[in-house]
């Protein structure tokens, strides 16, 4: 993804919904019979429907990922309690065997599934939209690993996913219209690490039209003791990252 400015935003907010329980992320079975199935369109090919109060409505579809496995997914959606939408994606294989199956709960969100390699590993990794806000999506983010298998990694809220040069998972996303923040990550196994965000906060002129100044600044809360940096050693590694001084250019724009 793009990692500069984060104009056409996909939304999302931070997620009030998550995971379904344990018993129905499972297995189908490694291995299993093939089965003829139903022709899906291809997820890149269709848009939700903007249904109004009663939500959006997603068609089912299926996407080949983009590596060397050969493995496809195919999303499909049935109604929840709570009003929720149930999101289940199967793993599918080759010949159309069903390798693995992932279940999580969707509140608003227009979003569907996508596939990416995240951590630049070389393997596809699959992220499913659990909530839309004004501007940031929270994603479900499912990482390949050995096997051809999936595990949910965690749920992070931006607009863009990108692995940085200096090795971090760095997300994008818009607090406001004058304020940008990425949020920092590190793999630990199997689970994304929040470390620390940085954010970039643009003043306005007196007409409230045109930013004429941006800062980045480093949130309070930060482990830095774990990164083994200062505070002022922190703001100038992070907020030199591509990922921020990139917005800190667009939002200024040509000078």
């Amino acid at each position: 993804m793009k990692t500069y400015l984060l104009a056409g935003f996909m939304a999302l907010g931070l997620a009030a919904c998550g995971p379904a329980p344990a018993d129905d992320v499972a297995d189908a079975g490694v291995g299993a019979p093939a089965a003829k199935r139903m022709p899906l369109p291809d997820c890149g090919q269709v848009e939700a429907e903007d249904l109004g109060v009663d939500g959006w409505k997603h068609p089912d579809c299926r996407l080949m990922l983009p590596d060397q496995s050969g493995l496809a997914i195919e999303a499909r959606y049935a109604p929840a309690e709570d009003d929720s939408t149930e999101l289940k994606i199967q793993v599918v294989a080759p010949g159309d065997a069903t390798l693995q199956e992932l279940v999580e709960r969707m509140g608003g969100t227009f979003n569907g599934p996508s596939v990416e390699d995240f951590d630049k590993d070389g393997k596809s990794d699959i992220l499913m939209p659990l909530e839309t806000g004004n501007v940031n999506t929270t994603w479900a983010v499912w990482r390949q690993v050995d096997g051809q298998k999936f595990v949910r990694v965690g749920e992070p809220n931006g607009v863009s996913i990108v692995k940085t040069d200096s090795g971090y998972i760095a997300v994008q996303g818009r607090s406001s219209a004058s304020e940008y923040f990425v949020e920092f990550f590190k793999l630990d196994g199997d689970v994304l690490k929040s470390l620390l965000t940085a954010r970039v906060a643009g003043a306005l002129d007196d007409k409230g039209e045109k930013v004429i100044s941006a800062d980045c600044t480093i949130e309070e809360g930060a482990d830095l003791a774990a990164l083994g940096l200062s505070a002022d050693a922190a703001k100038a590694q992070f907020c030199a990252e591509p990922t921020v001084d990139g917005l800190v250019k667009d939002m200024l724009g040509p000078q």
